[in-house]
């Protein structure tokens, strides 16, 4: 199938996925994986290939960068032990456990470590796909272990290679590499977000705002990558250290614009991978050799599933006891989930489209030879990620409804945001009392706009219509300061917060609209005069 005609059919599909998840009543991750298994066999449908560099140096950043960009920050914070120790620890503990037992399959040494590194992350977009239906807190854990676990397993990856390609690796060299992969995506991602706010603070421009957005998280990536830095990291960081800025700098209609481009761009690349990680299946097990061969690898493969499975489980059920062991502050204690919440988070680790790019970025040859089975760890991961979307996937709404997970007490949330909307109210009557008789300012004009405030008044057609909207602008942005105060100083949690900026930004972006019309109605008559009219060119 042409590259064109085929990513038609793939964003068709995309777009056909929630209707037909509804339908079948899976999650549509499970719905567009199925989706591209079946077009794989498709004759018309080819062999497709993935390019690795597509989705780490492309694809992955898109995702990374908005996920990060709309992750909570104060969450991300408070929960960043359990996040780290997932994201770090977990992650290698995974890839020897898959080593282990990919050497006693027959995979050597190197080769076992190589798919337990290719095995052991979570998907940043399997997260995303699958983890709506996750109460807030979980959602923030599973989202920053995702967004950070990628920057370990590629690095020990990377070792791994080396190790098959006959190079000397110790124990130090490894540590040293997952530091500097750290410490260097670290410093690349606050460059790039520094060079970022730099140029927000001198533009206004929606569309020159989108395309600084859309440059930030290839820029983070490919810096970090030229000084063997970890590239995830480096968009991640970007993008965390980007959005609270962006509260302050970015007007509204920016805000808005770029939001809706991303939420878009990424929900039909998150579908996209999906889709291509299924399309994969003709091709990798065309190379695993005759049926034989093939069913032995899939039993394996869902060996390797149920032991990364077990892995994570047994971490999520132990860790928080040694932890508990060691720091017993009341803070901690808040903290503390049952053990039922962290069966739900085992179950939402799956694996995805970054352990298929990451193992498809093998080399072909190792030293003086051909790598030593990459075919079967192709394979092997293949199937392990078909597992954990369709078997884990699948049951995950079940899972959470067994688990009984407190969610946020809708009343208590509604409760909040409409007492930080009075607190953004009271700001807005102080600037009214205190513009009450300045030079310039209408009497009228502010009584109305403070009954308006107070109560909903109406405000009527006969004030002045530009001095009424210069007002409330005016009032808009000072409320927008107060929004960004009351996060900063810990009074408002990040998910309230954009709910109430994007109930701001369209004020503000009705009201600039209203500004812009040349002919503005109110009672049948014109409240400006229409501007001049041009003479039509003559020939």
């Amino acid at each position: 199938m042409e590259t064109n005609a085929l990513l038609v059919v793939v964003v068709g599909l995309v777009a056909l996925a929630p209707a037909l998840s509804r339908q079948v009543r899976l999650p549509p991750p499970t719905v567009l994986f199925l989706l591209g298994c079946l077009l794989a066999v498709v004759p018309a449908a080819g062999e497709v290939v993935v390019e690795p560099d597509l989705v780490l140096l492309v694809l992955l950043p898109v995702i990374l960068h908005w996920e990060a960009y709309t992750t909570s920050v104060q969450h991300a914070w408070r929960y960043r032990r359990a996040i780290l120790l997932a994201a770090v620890p977990l992650v290698v503990a995974t890839a020897a456990a898959v080593a282990a037992i990919g050497h006693a399959l027959g995979l050597p040494w190197a080769t076992a470590w190589v798919l337990g590194a290719v095995l052991a992350p979570t998907d940043a977009s399997a997260v995303a796909a699958f983890g709506r239906a996750l109460p807030p807190r979980l959602m923030t854990m599973l989202r920053g272990e995702s967004l950070v676990n990628d920057g370990t397993a590629l690095v020990v990856l990377a070792v791994a290679v080396a190790a098959a390609g006959g190079e000397r690796v110790t124990a130090w060299s490894a540590l040293g590499d997952l530091a500097w992969s750290y410490a260097g995506g670290i410093a690349a991602g606050v460059v790039v977000a520094w060079l970022a706010l730099f140029l927000l603070r001198r533009v206004s421009d929606p569309l020159v705002l989108g395309a600084v957005s859309v440059v930030e998280p290839f820029a983070a990536s490919v810096l970090a990558e030229e000084v063997h830095a970890s590239g995830v990291v480096a968009v991640v960081v970007c993008a965390l250290g980007i959005s609270r800025q962006t509260r302050r700098l970015v007007g509204a209609r920016g805000r808005l614009q770029v939001g809706a481009f991303w939420e878009i761009t990424t929900w039909l690349v998150n579908g996209g991978l999906f889709v291509l990680v299924g399309l994969e299946a003709r091709s990798l097990f065309t190379g695993a050799g005759g049926g034989s061969q093939a069913a032995r690898l899939v039993g394996e493969g869902v060996l390797l599933a149920l032991t990364t499975f077990a892995t994570r489980l047994l971490w999520m059920l132990v860790t928080p006891h040694l932890v508990r062991a060691l720091d017993r502050r009341p803070a901690q204690r808040a903290l503390r989930v049952g053990w039922r919440t962290r069966v739900v988070s085992t179950w939402a680790g799956m694996r995805g489209s970054i352990s298929l790019a990451a193992a498809l970025s093998i080399p072909l040859s190792a030293g003086a030879g051909p790598f030593p089975g990459r075919e079967e760890v192709l394979v092997l991961t293949f199937v392990v990620i078909g597992f954990t979307l369709l078997v884990q996937g699948a049951t995950l709404p079940a899972v959470i409804r067994w688990a009984r997970v407190p969610v946020p007490d809708a009343l208590e949330e509604q409760t909040a945001y409409e007492r930080a909307y009075a607190r953004l109210s009271e700001v807005a009557r102080t600037e009214l009392d205190a513009a009450d008789g300045r030079a310039g300012v209408s009497a009228e004009v502010v009584e109305a706009l403070r009954d308006h405030v107070t109560d909903g008044s109406p405000l009527g057609a006969h004030l002045d219509q530009r001095e009424l909207r210069a007002l409330q602008l005016q009032l808009l942005a000072l409320k927008r300061e107060a929004l960004a105060d009351l996060v900063a100083d810990g009074l408002l949690e990040d998910t309230q917060m954009w709910r109430l900026q994007e109930r701001l930004d369209r004020d503000e972006t009705r009201l600039l609209a209203e500004e812009e019309v040349p002919l503005l109605r109110a009672g049948g008559r014109y409240l400006h005069a229409p501007p001049p009219q041009r003479e039509a060119p003559v020939d």
